[in-house]
């Protein structure tokens, strides 16, 4: 059980731990966004700079020095002179072509050409950078410029630059964020290992002082028990003892008995606090096991007064692989619990059902039933639904060991209100 709970603790702080880790790696990435598109909108305005700067010198070849820009620093352009002919046209392998993007870059930001200057001494004027949306949604920065040239000449010119997607950008930083989120996985795996098992330690240390206690007292009272037990029945069995004495030695006896039972069934969560369980799988027949546990119980359910009803099924039933002697363990407890609980001429039936890979034992009773406030922590170890312990053959051990047989034979168990009143446990295994 402690382990449960150290696991369960680990895998939460690795939760929150990572949780967290995601959220700084997001905010990183966003932060990376931003400042990836303020280079960028930077990086374009000193290219429209230089580029503007060095056709103001108006060189022989501005068609040649556009696509040196458009080559090595992907910057397009599109070049007219003052009577709107095209002197340069960029041909870049962008989604969306680039006299469209033109378009939609007249519709959108107000471009103006030398002819169109109503000052009589134009100077060369650099708009601001806009966006645009291309037709595939791709984005591109946009900067129009007017340019008056050294010898006269009037230039209207357009630069692009398509801004990088941010698909793009995660399939760049992916192998980083990655390797950083795996790292830090790593290290808390390891970390919240390493403390949680330092944390542990002196409980640990403490709950296996009282498990190896336990069973080592448990295995010293079986000795005195059977001593005294057996010495009791043999002053039974001398005809010259006084009835009074007779009583008296019941007595010691049943008590001894009840106390028999509390030292096995201690023993029995001592093996399984240890990890002692053993499990021996076998083909298990149904019919078999069923009838035994039948007749076992048919003469004390008689002896109460209490009618035992064994339903069997009508068809064959399947194959199961598991542990005999812990399932017939498991099935006594039920029943055990059963004859407790009901009263004088009532009954319990044993029944069965099945799917294609799952098979339930059930034990049905009719007595009190199990009341809201009991159901939670009917499967705890020393809970007793008889706070008042009249019925002091049953120490809150039975189906506490039930549940730990169950999880040893990978089934589940559990119970449900039996209609008119009592309750059914169930007892499911998988069909191997």
């Amino acid at each position: 059980m402690l382990k449960r709970l150290q696991n369960r603790l680990r895998i939460f702080l690795i939760v929150i731990f990572m949780a967290v880790v995601s959220l700084i790696l997001c905010f990183s990435f966003w932060n990376t966004w931003q400042a990836r598109q303020i280079a960028d909108i930077t990086y374009v305005q000193r290219m429209a700079s230089l580029i503007i700067y060095q056709l103001e010198a108006d060189p022989a070849r501005p068609d040649e020095l556009l696509s040196n820009y458009e080559r090595e620093m992907h910057v397009y352009s599109i070049l007219k002179d003052s009577a709107g002919n095209i002197l340069h046209q960029s041909d870049p392998d962008t989604l969306t072509a680039l006299d469209t993007l033109g378009k939609i870059a007249e519709e959108s930001i107000e471009i103006q050409s030398p002819a169109n200057q109503t000052n009589s001494f134009p100077i060369t004027e650099q708009g601001g950078y806009g966006e645009i949306t291309g037709t595939n949604h791709d984005r591109y920065y946009v900067i129009p410029a007017s340019i008056s040239t050294k010898s006269g000449n009037w230039y209207s010119l357009v630069l692009f630059y398509e801004q990088p997607s941010i698909s793009t950008l995660t399939f760049r930083q992916a192998p980083a964020y990655c390797g950083i989120w795996l790292l830090a996985f790593v290290c808390i795996l390891f970390v919240s290992r390493f403390l949680l098992r330092r944390a542990f330690e002196p409980t640990e240390r403490m709950l296996q002082s009282q498990k190896d206690f336990v069973a080592a007292a448990s295995h010293e009272l079986k000795s005195p028990l059977a001593v005294i037990m057996a010495n009791v029945e043999n002053i039974q069995n001398i005809e010259t003892a006084e009835p009074q004495a007779q009583n008296h030695l019941k007595v010691i006896d049943a008590e001894c008995t009840r106390m028999s039972r509390l030292v096995r069934d201690m023993l029995l969560l001592a093996s399984s606090d240890a990890d002692q369980w053993t499990v021996q799988i076998q083909e298990v027949n149904i019919d078999t096991i069923l009838i035994t546990l039948y007749e076992a119980y048919e003469p004390v359910c008689r002896k109460k007064a209490i009618h035992l009803d064994l339903v069997l099924g009508e068809d064959s039933y399947p194959q199961l692989h598991t542990d005999q002697e812990r399932l017939f363990q498991i099935l006594s407890i039920f029943l055990d619990n059963a004859v407790s609980y009901s009263p004088e001429n009532s009954s319990i039936e044993i029944q069965t059902r099945w799917a294609a890979r799952e098979f339930t034992f059930l034990v049905t009773d009719h007595g009190r039933g199990i009341a809201e406030k009991d159901k939670p922590f009917i499967f705890d170890r020393f809970y007793c639904a008889d706070k008042s312990r009249t019925d002091k053959s049953h120490f809150g051990l039975g189906l506490s060991i039930a549940k730990e047989l169950t999880r040893m034979l990978a089934g589940k168990i559990g119970f449900e209100d039996t209609s008119g009143g009592g309750a059914t446990f169930f007892l499911t295994l998988p069909i191997r």
